[in-house]
């Protein structure tokens, strides 16, 4: 079964950019790789695709996205028992991290990052519209908080999301603290 994954990942990444934040299943619907950004518009899509072929685990290539796509695709993962992996050399960064630490048995051989999260861009300097992105920040502040905090997230998550205004990738020990099983074959 491996062997066969690693021949589906080899074909997954040769993708180009352009069938970014994509699904593509494995023979069975057992396996689905998602590649490319989390975007808020394409996640009725992605429930939709995921909703139809029911798969049991999820290879994760992203650079992150919107973050209230990856909170509705993070909550998906959860409701739906699903397994989330990183393969070696690929990376879920930013708003992908949720959906990782979503998975039922999560595990990874490449790179989880995360950073802190920041308000969207306000138009000019005009004080309601940056205490409008404030409130909203902080709205989905306490929603990631709380649909973390469902998973049994480690409190070391937290403080990483929290206090790295620059991308912070984890150590492998924190990963070993992160993942629920130690190889891809527990799966």
């Amino acid at each position: 079964m491996r062997t066969i994954l690693l021949v589906m990942l080899l074909i997954f990444v040769s993708y180009s950019p352009l069938t970014a934040g994509k699904l593509k299943f494995s023979e069975g619907n057992e396996l689905v790789f998602f590649q490319g950004p989390i975007l808020l518009d394409e996640i009725d899509d992605i429930i939709s695709q995921l909703d139809e072929k029911k798969p049991k685990l999820i290879l994760l290539n992203s650079i992150g996205g919107n973050i209230l796509g990856a909170l509705r695709f993070a909550k998906y993962v959860r409701k739906n028992q699903m397994n989330t992996w990183i393969a070696h050399k690929q990376s879920c960064a930013s708003a992908c991290a949720l959906v990782f630490l979503a998975g039922t048995q999560r595990f990874s051989e490449g790179n989880l990052i995360v950073h802190q999260y920041l308000p969207p861009a306000a138009q000019g300097n005009e004080k309601i519209a940056m205490d409008a992105a404030w409130i909203s920040v902080q709205r989905i502040i306490g929603e990631t908080i709380t649909l973390l905090n469902s998973f049994g997230t480690p409190r070391f998550v937290f403080e990483r999301i929290f206090s790295s205004p620059n991308l912070y990738a984890f150590t492998k020990a924190e990963m070993a603290e992160l993942n629920t099983v130690s190889s891809l074959d527990e799966m």
